[in-house]
């Protein structure tokens, strides 16, 4: 069954980081990669990987976006017999807020900025937030049904 349950993660995953970039791409647009955190966090990573500035790496940060949200779909699908949750949207809601929380722990080793001193303020922290929300919400729902 593994291959199959990695099948349905990966796909459930690319799915949820879709409808989840839909969700921050406005942002984006507007503020720039700042606005968005995670993509802040893949831009700077992919910069850095290429030897480019992060404002060149846009494609590839927004690739490594889509890596990011398929591995940790797969992941999800892995974990989800552990989880002492009768619910997949609630395990989905609440592994995505963990996804949140890794994301602003590991934001000032990568973009060299706390995320309490993010200078676009707190709406990169509400959009990530908002955003990993619905990818859980998405994970949860298409795992139930895929």
């Amino acid at each position: 069954m593994i291959p199959n349950e990695i099948l349905v993660g990966l796909v459930a995953g690319l799915a949820s980081t879709a409808a989840m970039s839909l969700f921050e791409y406005p942002i984006w647009v507007r503020w720039g990669m700042e606005g968005v955190s995670e993509w802040h966090l893949n831009q700077v990573m992919m910069g850095r990987l290429m030897h480019r500035s992060p404002e060149s790496a846009v494609a590839p940060g927004l690739l490594l976006h889509f890596l990011h949200g398929g591995l940790a779909g797969i992941v999800f699908v892995l974990i989800l017999p552990s989880l002492p949750v009768f619910s997949r949207l609630v395990a989905g809601v609440g592994f995505g807020v963990v996804l949140w929380i890794i994301a602003l722990m590991i934001m000032r080793p990568i973009t060299g900025i706390r995320f309490s001193l993010h200078p676009s303020g707190d709406l990169s922290l509400i959009v990530g937030l908002g955003g990993h929300v619905l990818y859980g919400l998405f994970l949860g729902v298409l795992v139930s049904f895929i």
